[in-house]
């Protein structure tokens, strides 16, 4: 007998209300729905243009489930992955602990999220399953997947190695990462900074925006080497820019880059 895959059980979600929405999205019955990220223009750049028709796919950090959908809609079998609310994301911890209220805020954010995966799965009809988890302990159960995608979430892990790590032991094919370039060069304006392979992004002395989810930056070079000592020897790096709008801020270009990894 053979284990089954820990697939969530289906929600019941209609109430806006209750979501929050990470992509921008269009949706059956609710329209447009803006979000802080709008990959619509860019979804095939932001998956490294990897055909994912008839493949079965694993999305790590599926959030409100917008780049698993659009691969539904590819052709994929997609396999949703994510925390529920019973999980605490990667806070960075000032002061050396993290407090109630940010763990309930940070609770409350992930309930939200999972409640707009499954409002967009009810309105797409989409036949997408999802498992909830730490990219940590990615079960083996899920069973054997082509392809495995981290969507900009590397920078939020404590240990962003380890994830890769565990999706790419049921990974048979090809894993994807894409994630910001640091700076991230907005509206196509160069950058003269420079970084390391890897750069600490939280500091205590500064006010920076986002550092309490937000770990590192990394260098495309670098994610490429990770994949590599995981096995995915042949490596491409392409780059493109999406749209991001902050709160009470302008809709913005940023620039990103995916590293895709074959294993042949």
């Amino acid at each position: 007998m053979t284990n089954q895959p820990p697939y969530a059980p289906e929600r019941d979600i209609t109430d806006l209300k209750e979501c929050s929405f990470y992509h921008a999205i269009d949706l059956p019955g609710y329209g447009f729905i803006p979000a802080q990220w709008d990959l619509r223009d860019g979804v095939d750049a932001y998956l490294g243009h990897v055909n994912v028709n008839r493949k079965r796919v694993l999305e790590v950090g599926t959030a409100s489930g917008f780049l698993c959908y659009e691969m539904e809609k590819r052709g994929a079998e997609v396999v949703a992955y994510d925390l529920s609310d019973k999980d605490l994301w990667d806070i960075v911890p000032f002061g050396g602990n993290i407090s109630e209220e940010k763990a309930q805020s940070s609770r409350q954010t992930i309930r939200k999220l999972n409640n707009s995966w499954w409002l967009a799965h009810t309105a797409l009809k989409s036949k997408a399953h999802v498992v909830y988890g730490s990219v940590y302990d990615i079960p083996v159960e899920i069973g054997p997947v082509h392809i495995a995608t981290f969507g900009s979430i590397l920078l939020h892990l404590r240990d962003p190695f380890l994830a890769l790590q565990k999706a790419s032991v049921i990974t048979t094919e090809t894993i994807i990462v894409t994630d910001l370039i640091w700076p991230p060069e907005i509206d196509g304006k160069s950058s003269t900074i420079e970084i390391p392979d890897i750069a600490f992004y939280p500091d205590s002395e500064k006010d920076l925006p986002g550092q309490a989810e937000t770990w590192w930056h990394f260098s495309p070079s670098l994610i490429s080497r990770f994949v590599k000592i995981l096995g995915f020897r042949k490596v491409q790096v392409s780059y493109h820019q999406q749209k991001y709008q902050g709160p009470n801020q302008p809709a913005k270009l940023y620039n990103l880059y995916t590293v895709v990894g074959n294993r042949a």
